[in-house]
């Protein structure tokens, strides 16, 4: 048997290719291999595929419930935030209100108590907008503790009585500003038979709580009283009434002069000007103001000053305004010096009381409106203003034997009161706080002191032909009442004390 022939060596044989591949491998340049290396790393890493486990995808996330400890409300209830909404204050802006919920009924509210809301005002014409707030200024010091509700709490502990009242002075005062949102005229006045007057009252009560154009719950309210006066002003040569003007214009500006610190809003200041203007040159030569704007001191018999001391002290408060404000008008730093001349005419030094046309037993109230005007004219500290101030600190603020004209002598009181501070302020503070706090109607609104009616009621003891009321027009009274008192329990913080 043969024995098989010896198998032939293949080509194919992987030592001989892989030698060979070496061998033609190390002669190729030194940069072709680089690029072969770069391709062949492209290759395996482009092919090569990446295995992923499920992933756990979250579509939403909720938070776990967050438990805070109990702790007391802050004191003062803060008014409910609402949807913004663009007011024509240029490019300020003022928030909507909320529907209005039930009222409240307790006389005396606490912080946790929801304070009530009115229903939305309708948005003014942008066309009739104010300039926007200039950037930088800064607030008259005079008005600094009412800017926000941190310097208002502040400012009532330390002259209210302490923290505890606070939250019950703040809500009542949440409730009347409500109330007066609520029954703002639709062409963006207050009142009916004196709207200039009442619609000035209605925006210095905004006004002393920092609300102005561009406030988040009353923004729009003061934006439309503002330019129902601006719009009067500008139709009547800057007078905003010709009705009784010596009472209803003196208040008018007193308003548009604090709105105008407060913004600087330049648009106001045309207007305001010429109202201070007008005041300065009404001015009788003994310094008072007189009906009418009549200064041609024609009743030397009944008025030998040419004047009254209640219409001066309104005249004299919108001049304050306008000086602290920044307003330059000709004549304004004599006018205010003839005033107080004129102020210490009518005092008399035996009675301690200032008279209303001259030296005698004046009124009550005309005994808080010599006082503070002393007060707003540099004499605080005068001989007038001390005695005063004693015979003031004899008068009560008692609601059951109040009548129509205490809302003007509590009103007047309350601002002298505190500005000179002390024992005389401790004591009334007392008196009127808690009186005003108790006889809030649960819409926030005060009826006529004395009574639960809005108007005035004749006693039936007097005759007719006696009765005289100071407010009678159903418009008109609430707001007056409701104002002049919500003011008083703004004092705290309305005015820097002139003690500090």
């Amino acid at each position: 048997m043969q024995e098989a022939p010896a198998p032939t060596q293949s080509v194919f044989n992987p030592q001989t290719l892989n030698h060979a591949f070496m061998t033609r491998f190390r002669s190729l340049p030194f940069y072709l291999v680089a690029v072969l290396l770069h391709v062949l790393f492209l290759l395996i890493f482009g092919t090569y595929t990446v295995s992923e486990k499920g992933a756990t995808v979250i579509t939403q996330f909720t938070a776990p419930e967050q438990k805070v400890a109990p702790g007391p409300p802050p004191p003062p209830p803060p008014p409910p935030p609402e949807r913004q909404k663009t007011t024509p204050v240029q490019t300020a802006t003022a928030k909507s209100v909320a529907p209005r919920p039930t009222m409240i009924s307790t006389p005396l509210p606490s912080a946790a108590m929801v304070i009530p809301v009115p229903t939305p005002v309708p948005q003014m014409d942008i066309s009739k907008s104010l300039a926007s707030l200039p950037k930088d200024f800064k607030i008259n010091t005079m008005y600094s503790q009412r800017l926000n509700t941190q310097t208002r709490t502040g400012a009532i502990t330390r002259y209210g009585g302490g923290a505890t009242k606070a939250d019950q002075l703040e809500g009542a005062v949440y409730r009347a500003l409500n109330w007066l949102q609520k029954n703002q005229n639709e062409d963006g006045s207050w009142g009916g038979s004196y709207k200039a007057s009442m619609t000035g009252l209605a925006l210095l009560t905004m006004l002393a709580h920092g609300e102005t154009q561009t406030s988040k719950q009353y923004g729009e309210t003061v934006q439309k009283g503002v330019q129902w006066l601006m719009d009067t002003g500008r139709k009547n040569k800057n007078v905003f009434s010709a009705q009784h003007p010596e009472y209803q214009h003196a208040i008018a500006t007193y308003a548009l002069a604090e709105d105008y610190a407060l913004t600087q809003i330049g648009d106001l200041l045309t207007v305001l000007e010429g109202a201070v203007e007008k005041i300065i040159v009404s001015q009788s030569p003994t310094g008072a103001w007189e009906y009418g704007y009549n200064n041609k001191m024609t009743r030397p018999d009944e008025r030998p000053l040419g004047g009254d001391l209640s219409i001066s002290g309104w005249n004299i408060q919108a001049l304050k305004a306008a000086k602290n404000a920044g307003v330059r008008v000709k004549g304004l730093d004599e006018a205010m010096r003839k005033a107080l001349d004129f102020c210490k005419a009518v005092y008399d030094d035996k009675t301690r009381r200032f008279g209303y046309v001259k030296k005698g037993s004046g009124s009550d109230g005309l005994v808080g409106v010599g006082i503070l005007s002393m007060m707003f004219l540099g004499a605080g500290d005068s001989k007038e203003a001390r005695g005063a101030l004693k015979t003031a600190s004899n008068f009560k603020c008692d609601w059951n034997k109040a009548g129509e004209g205490s809302s003007y002598v509590w009103y007047y009181v309350t601002q002298a009161m505190f500005q000179s501070g002390g024992s005389y302020w401790v004591a009334w503070n007392r008196e009127f706080r808690d009186t005003l706090l108790r006889n809030q109607v649960a819409d926030g609104h005060w009826t006529v002191p004395g009574s639960r009616e809005d108007v005035p009621v004749r006693p039936p003891n007097v005759a007719p032909e006696k009765w005289w009321v100071q407010v009678a027009n159903p418009k008109d009274s609430p707001v007056y009442h409701t104002t002049m008192l919500c003011m008083m329990l703004e004092v705290y913080y309305r005015f820097l004390p002139t003690f500090r």
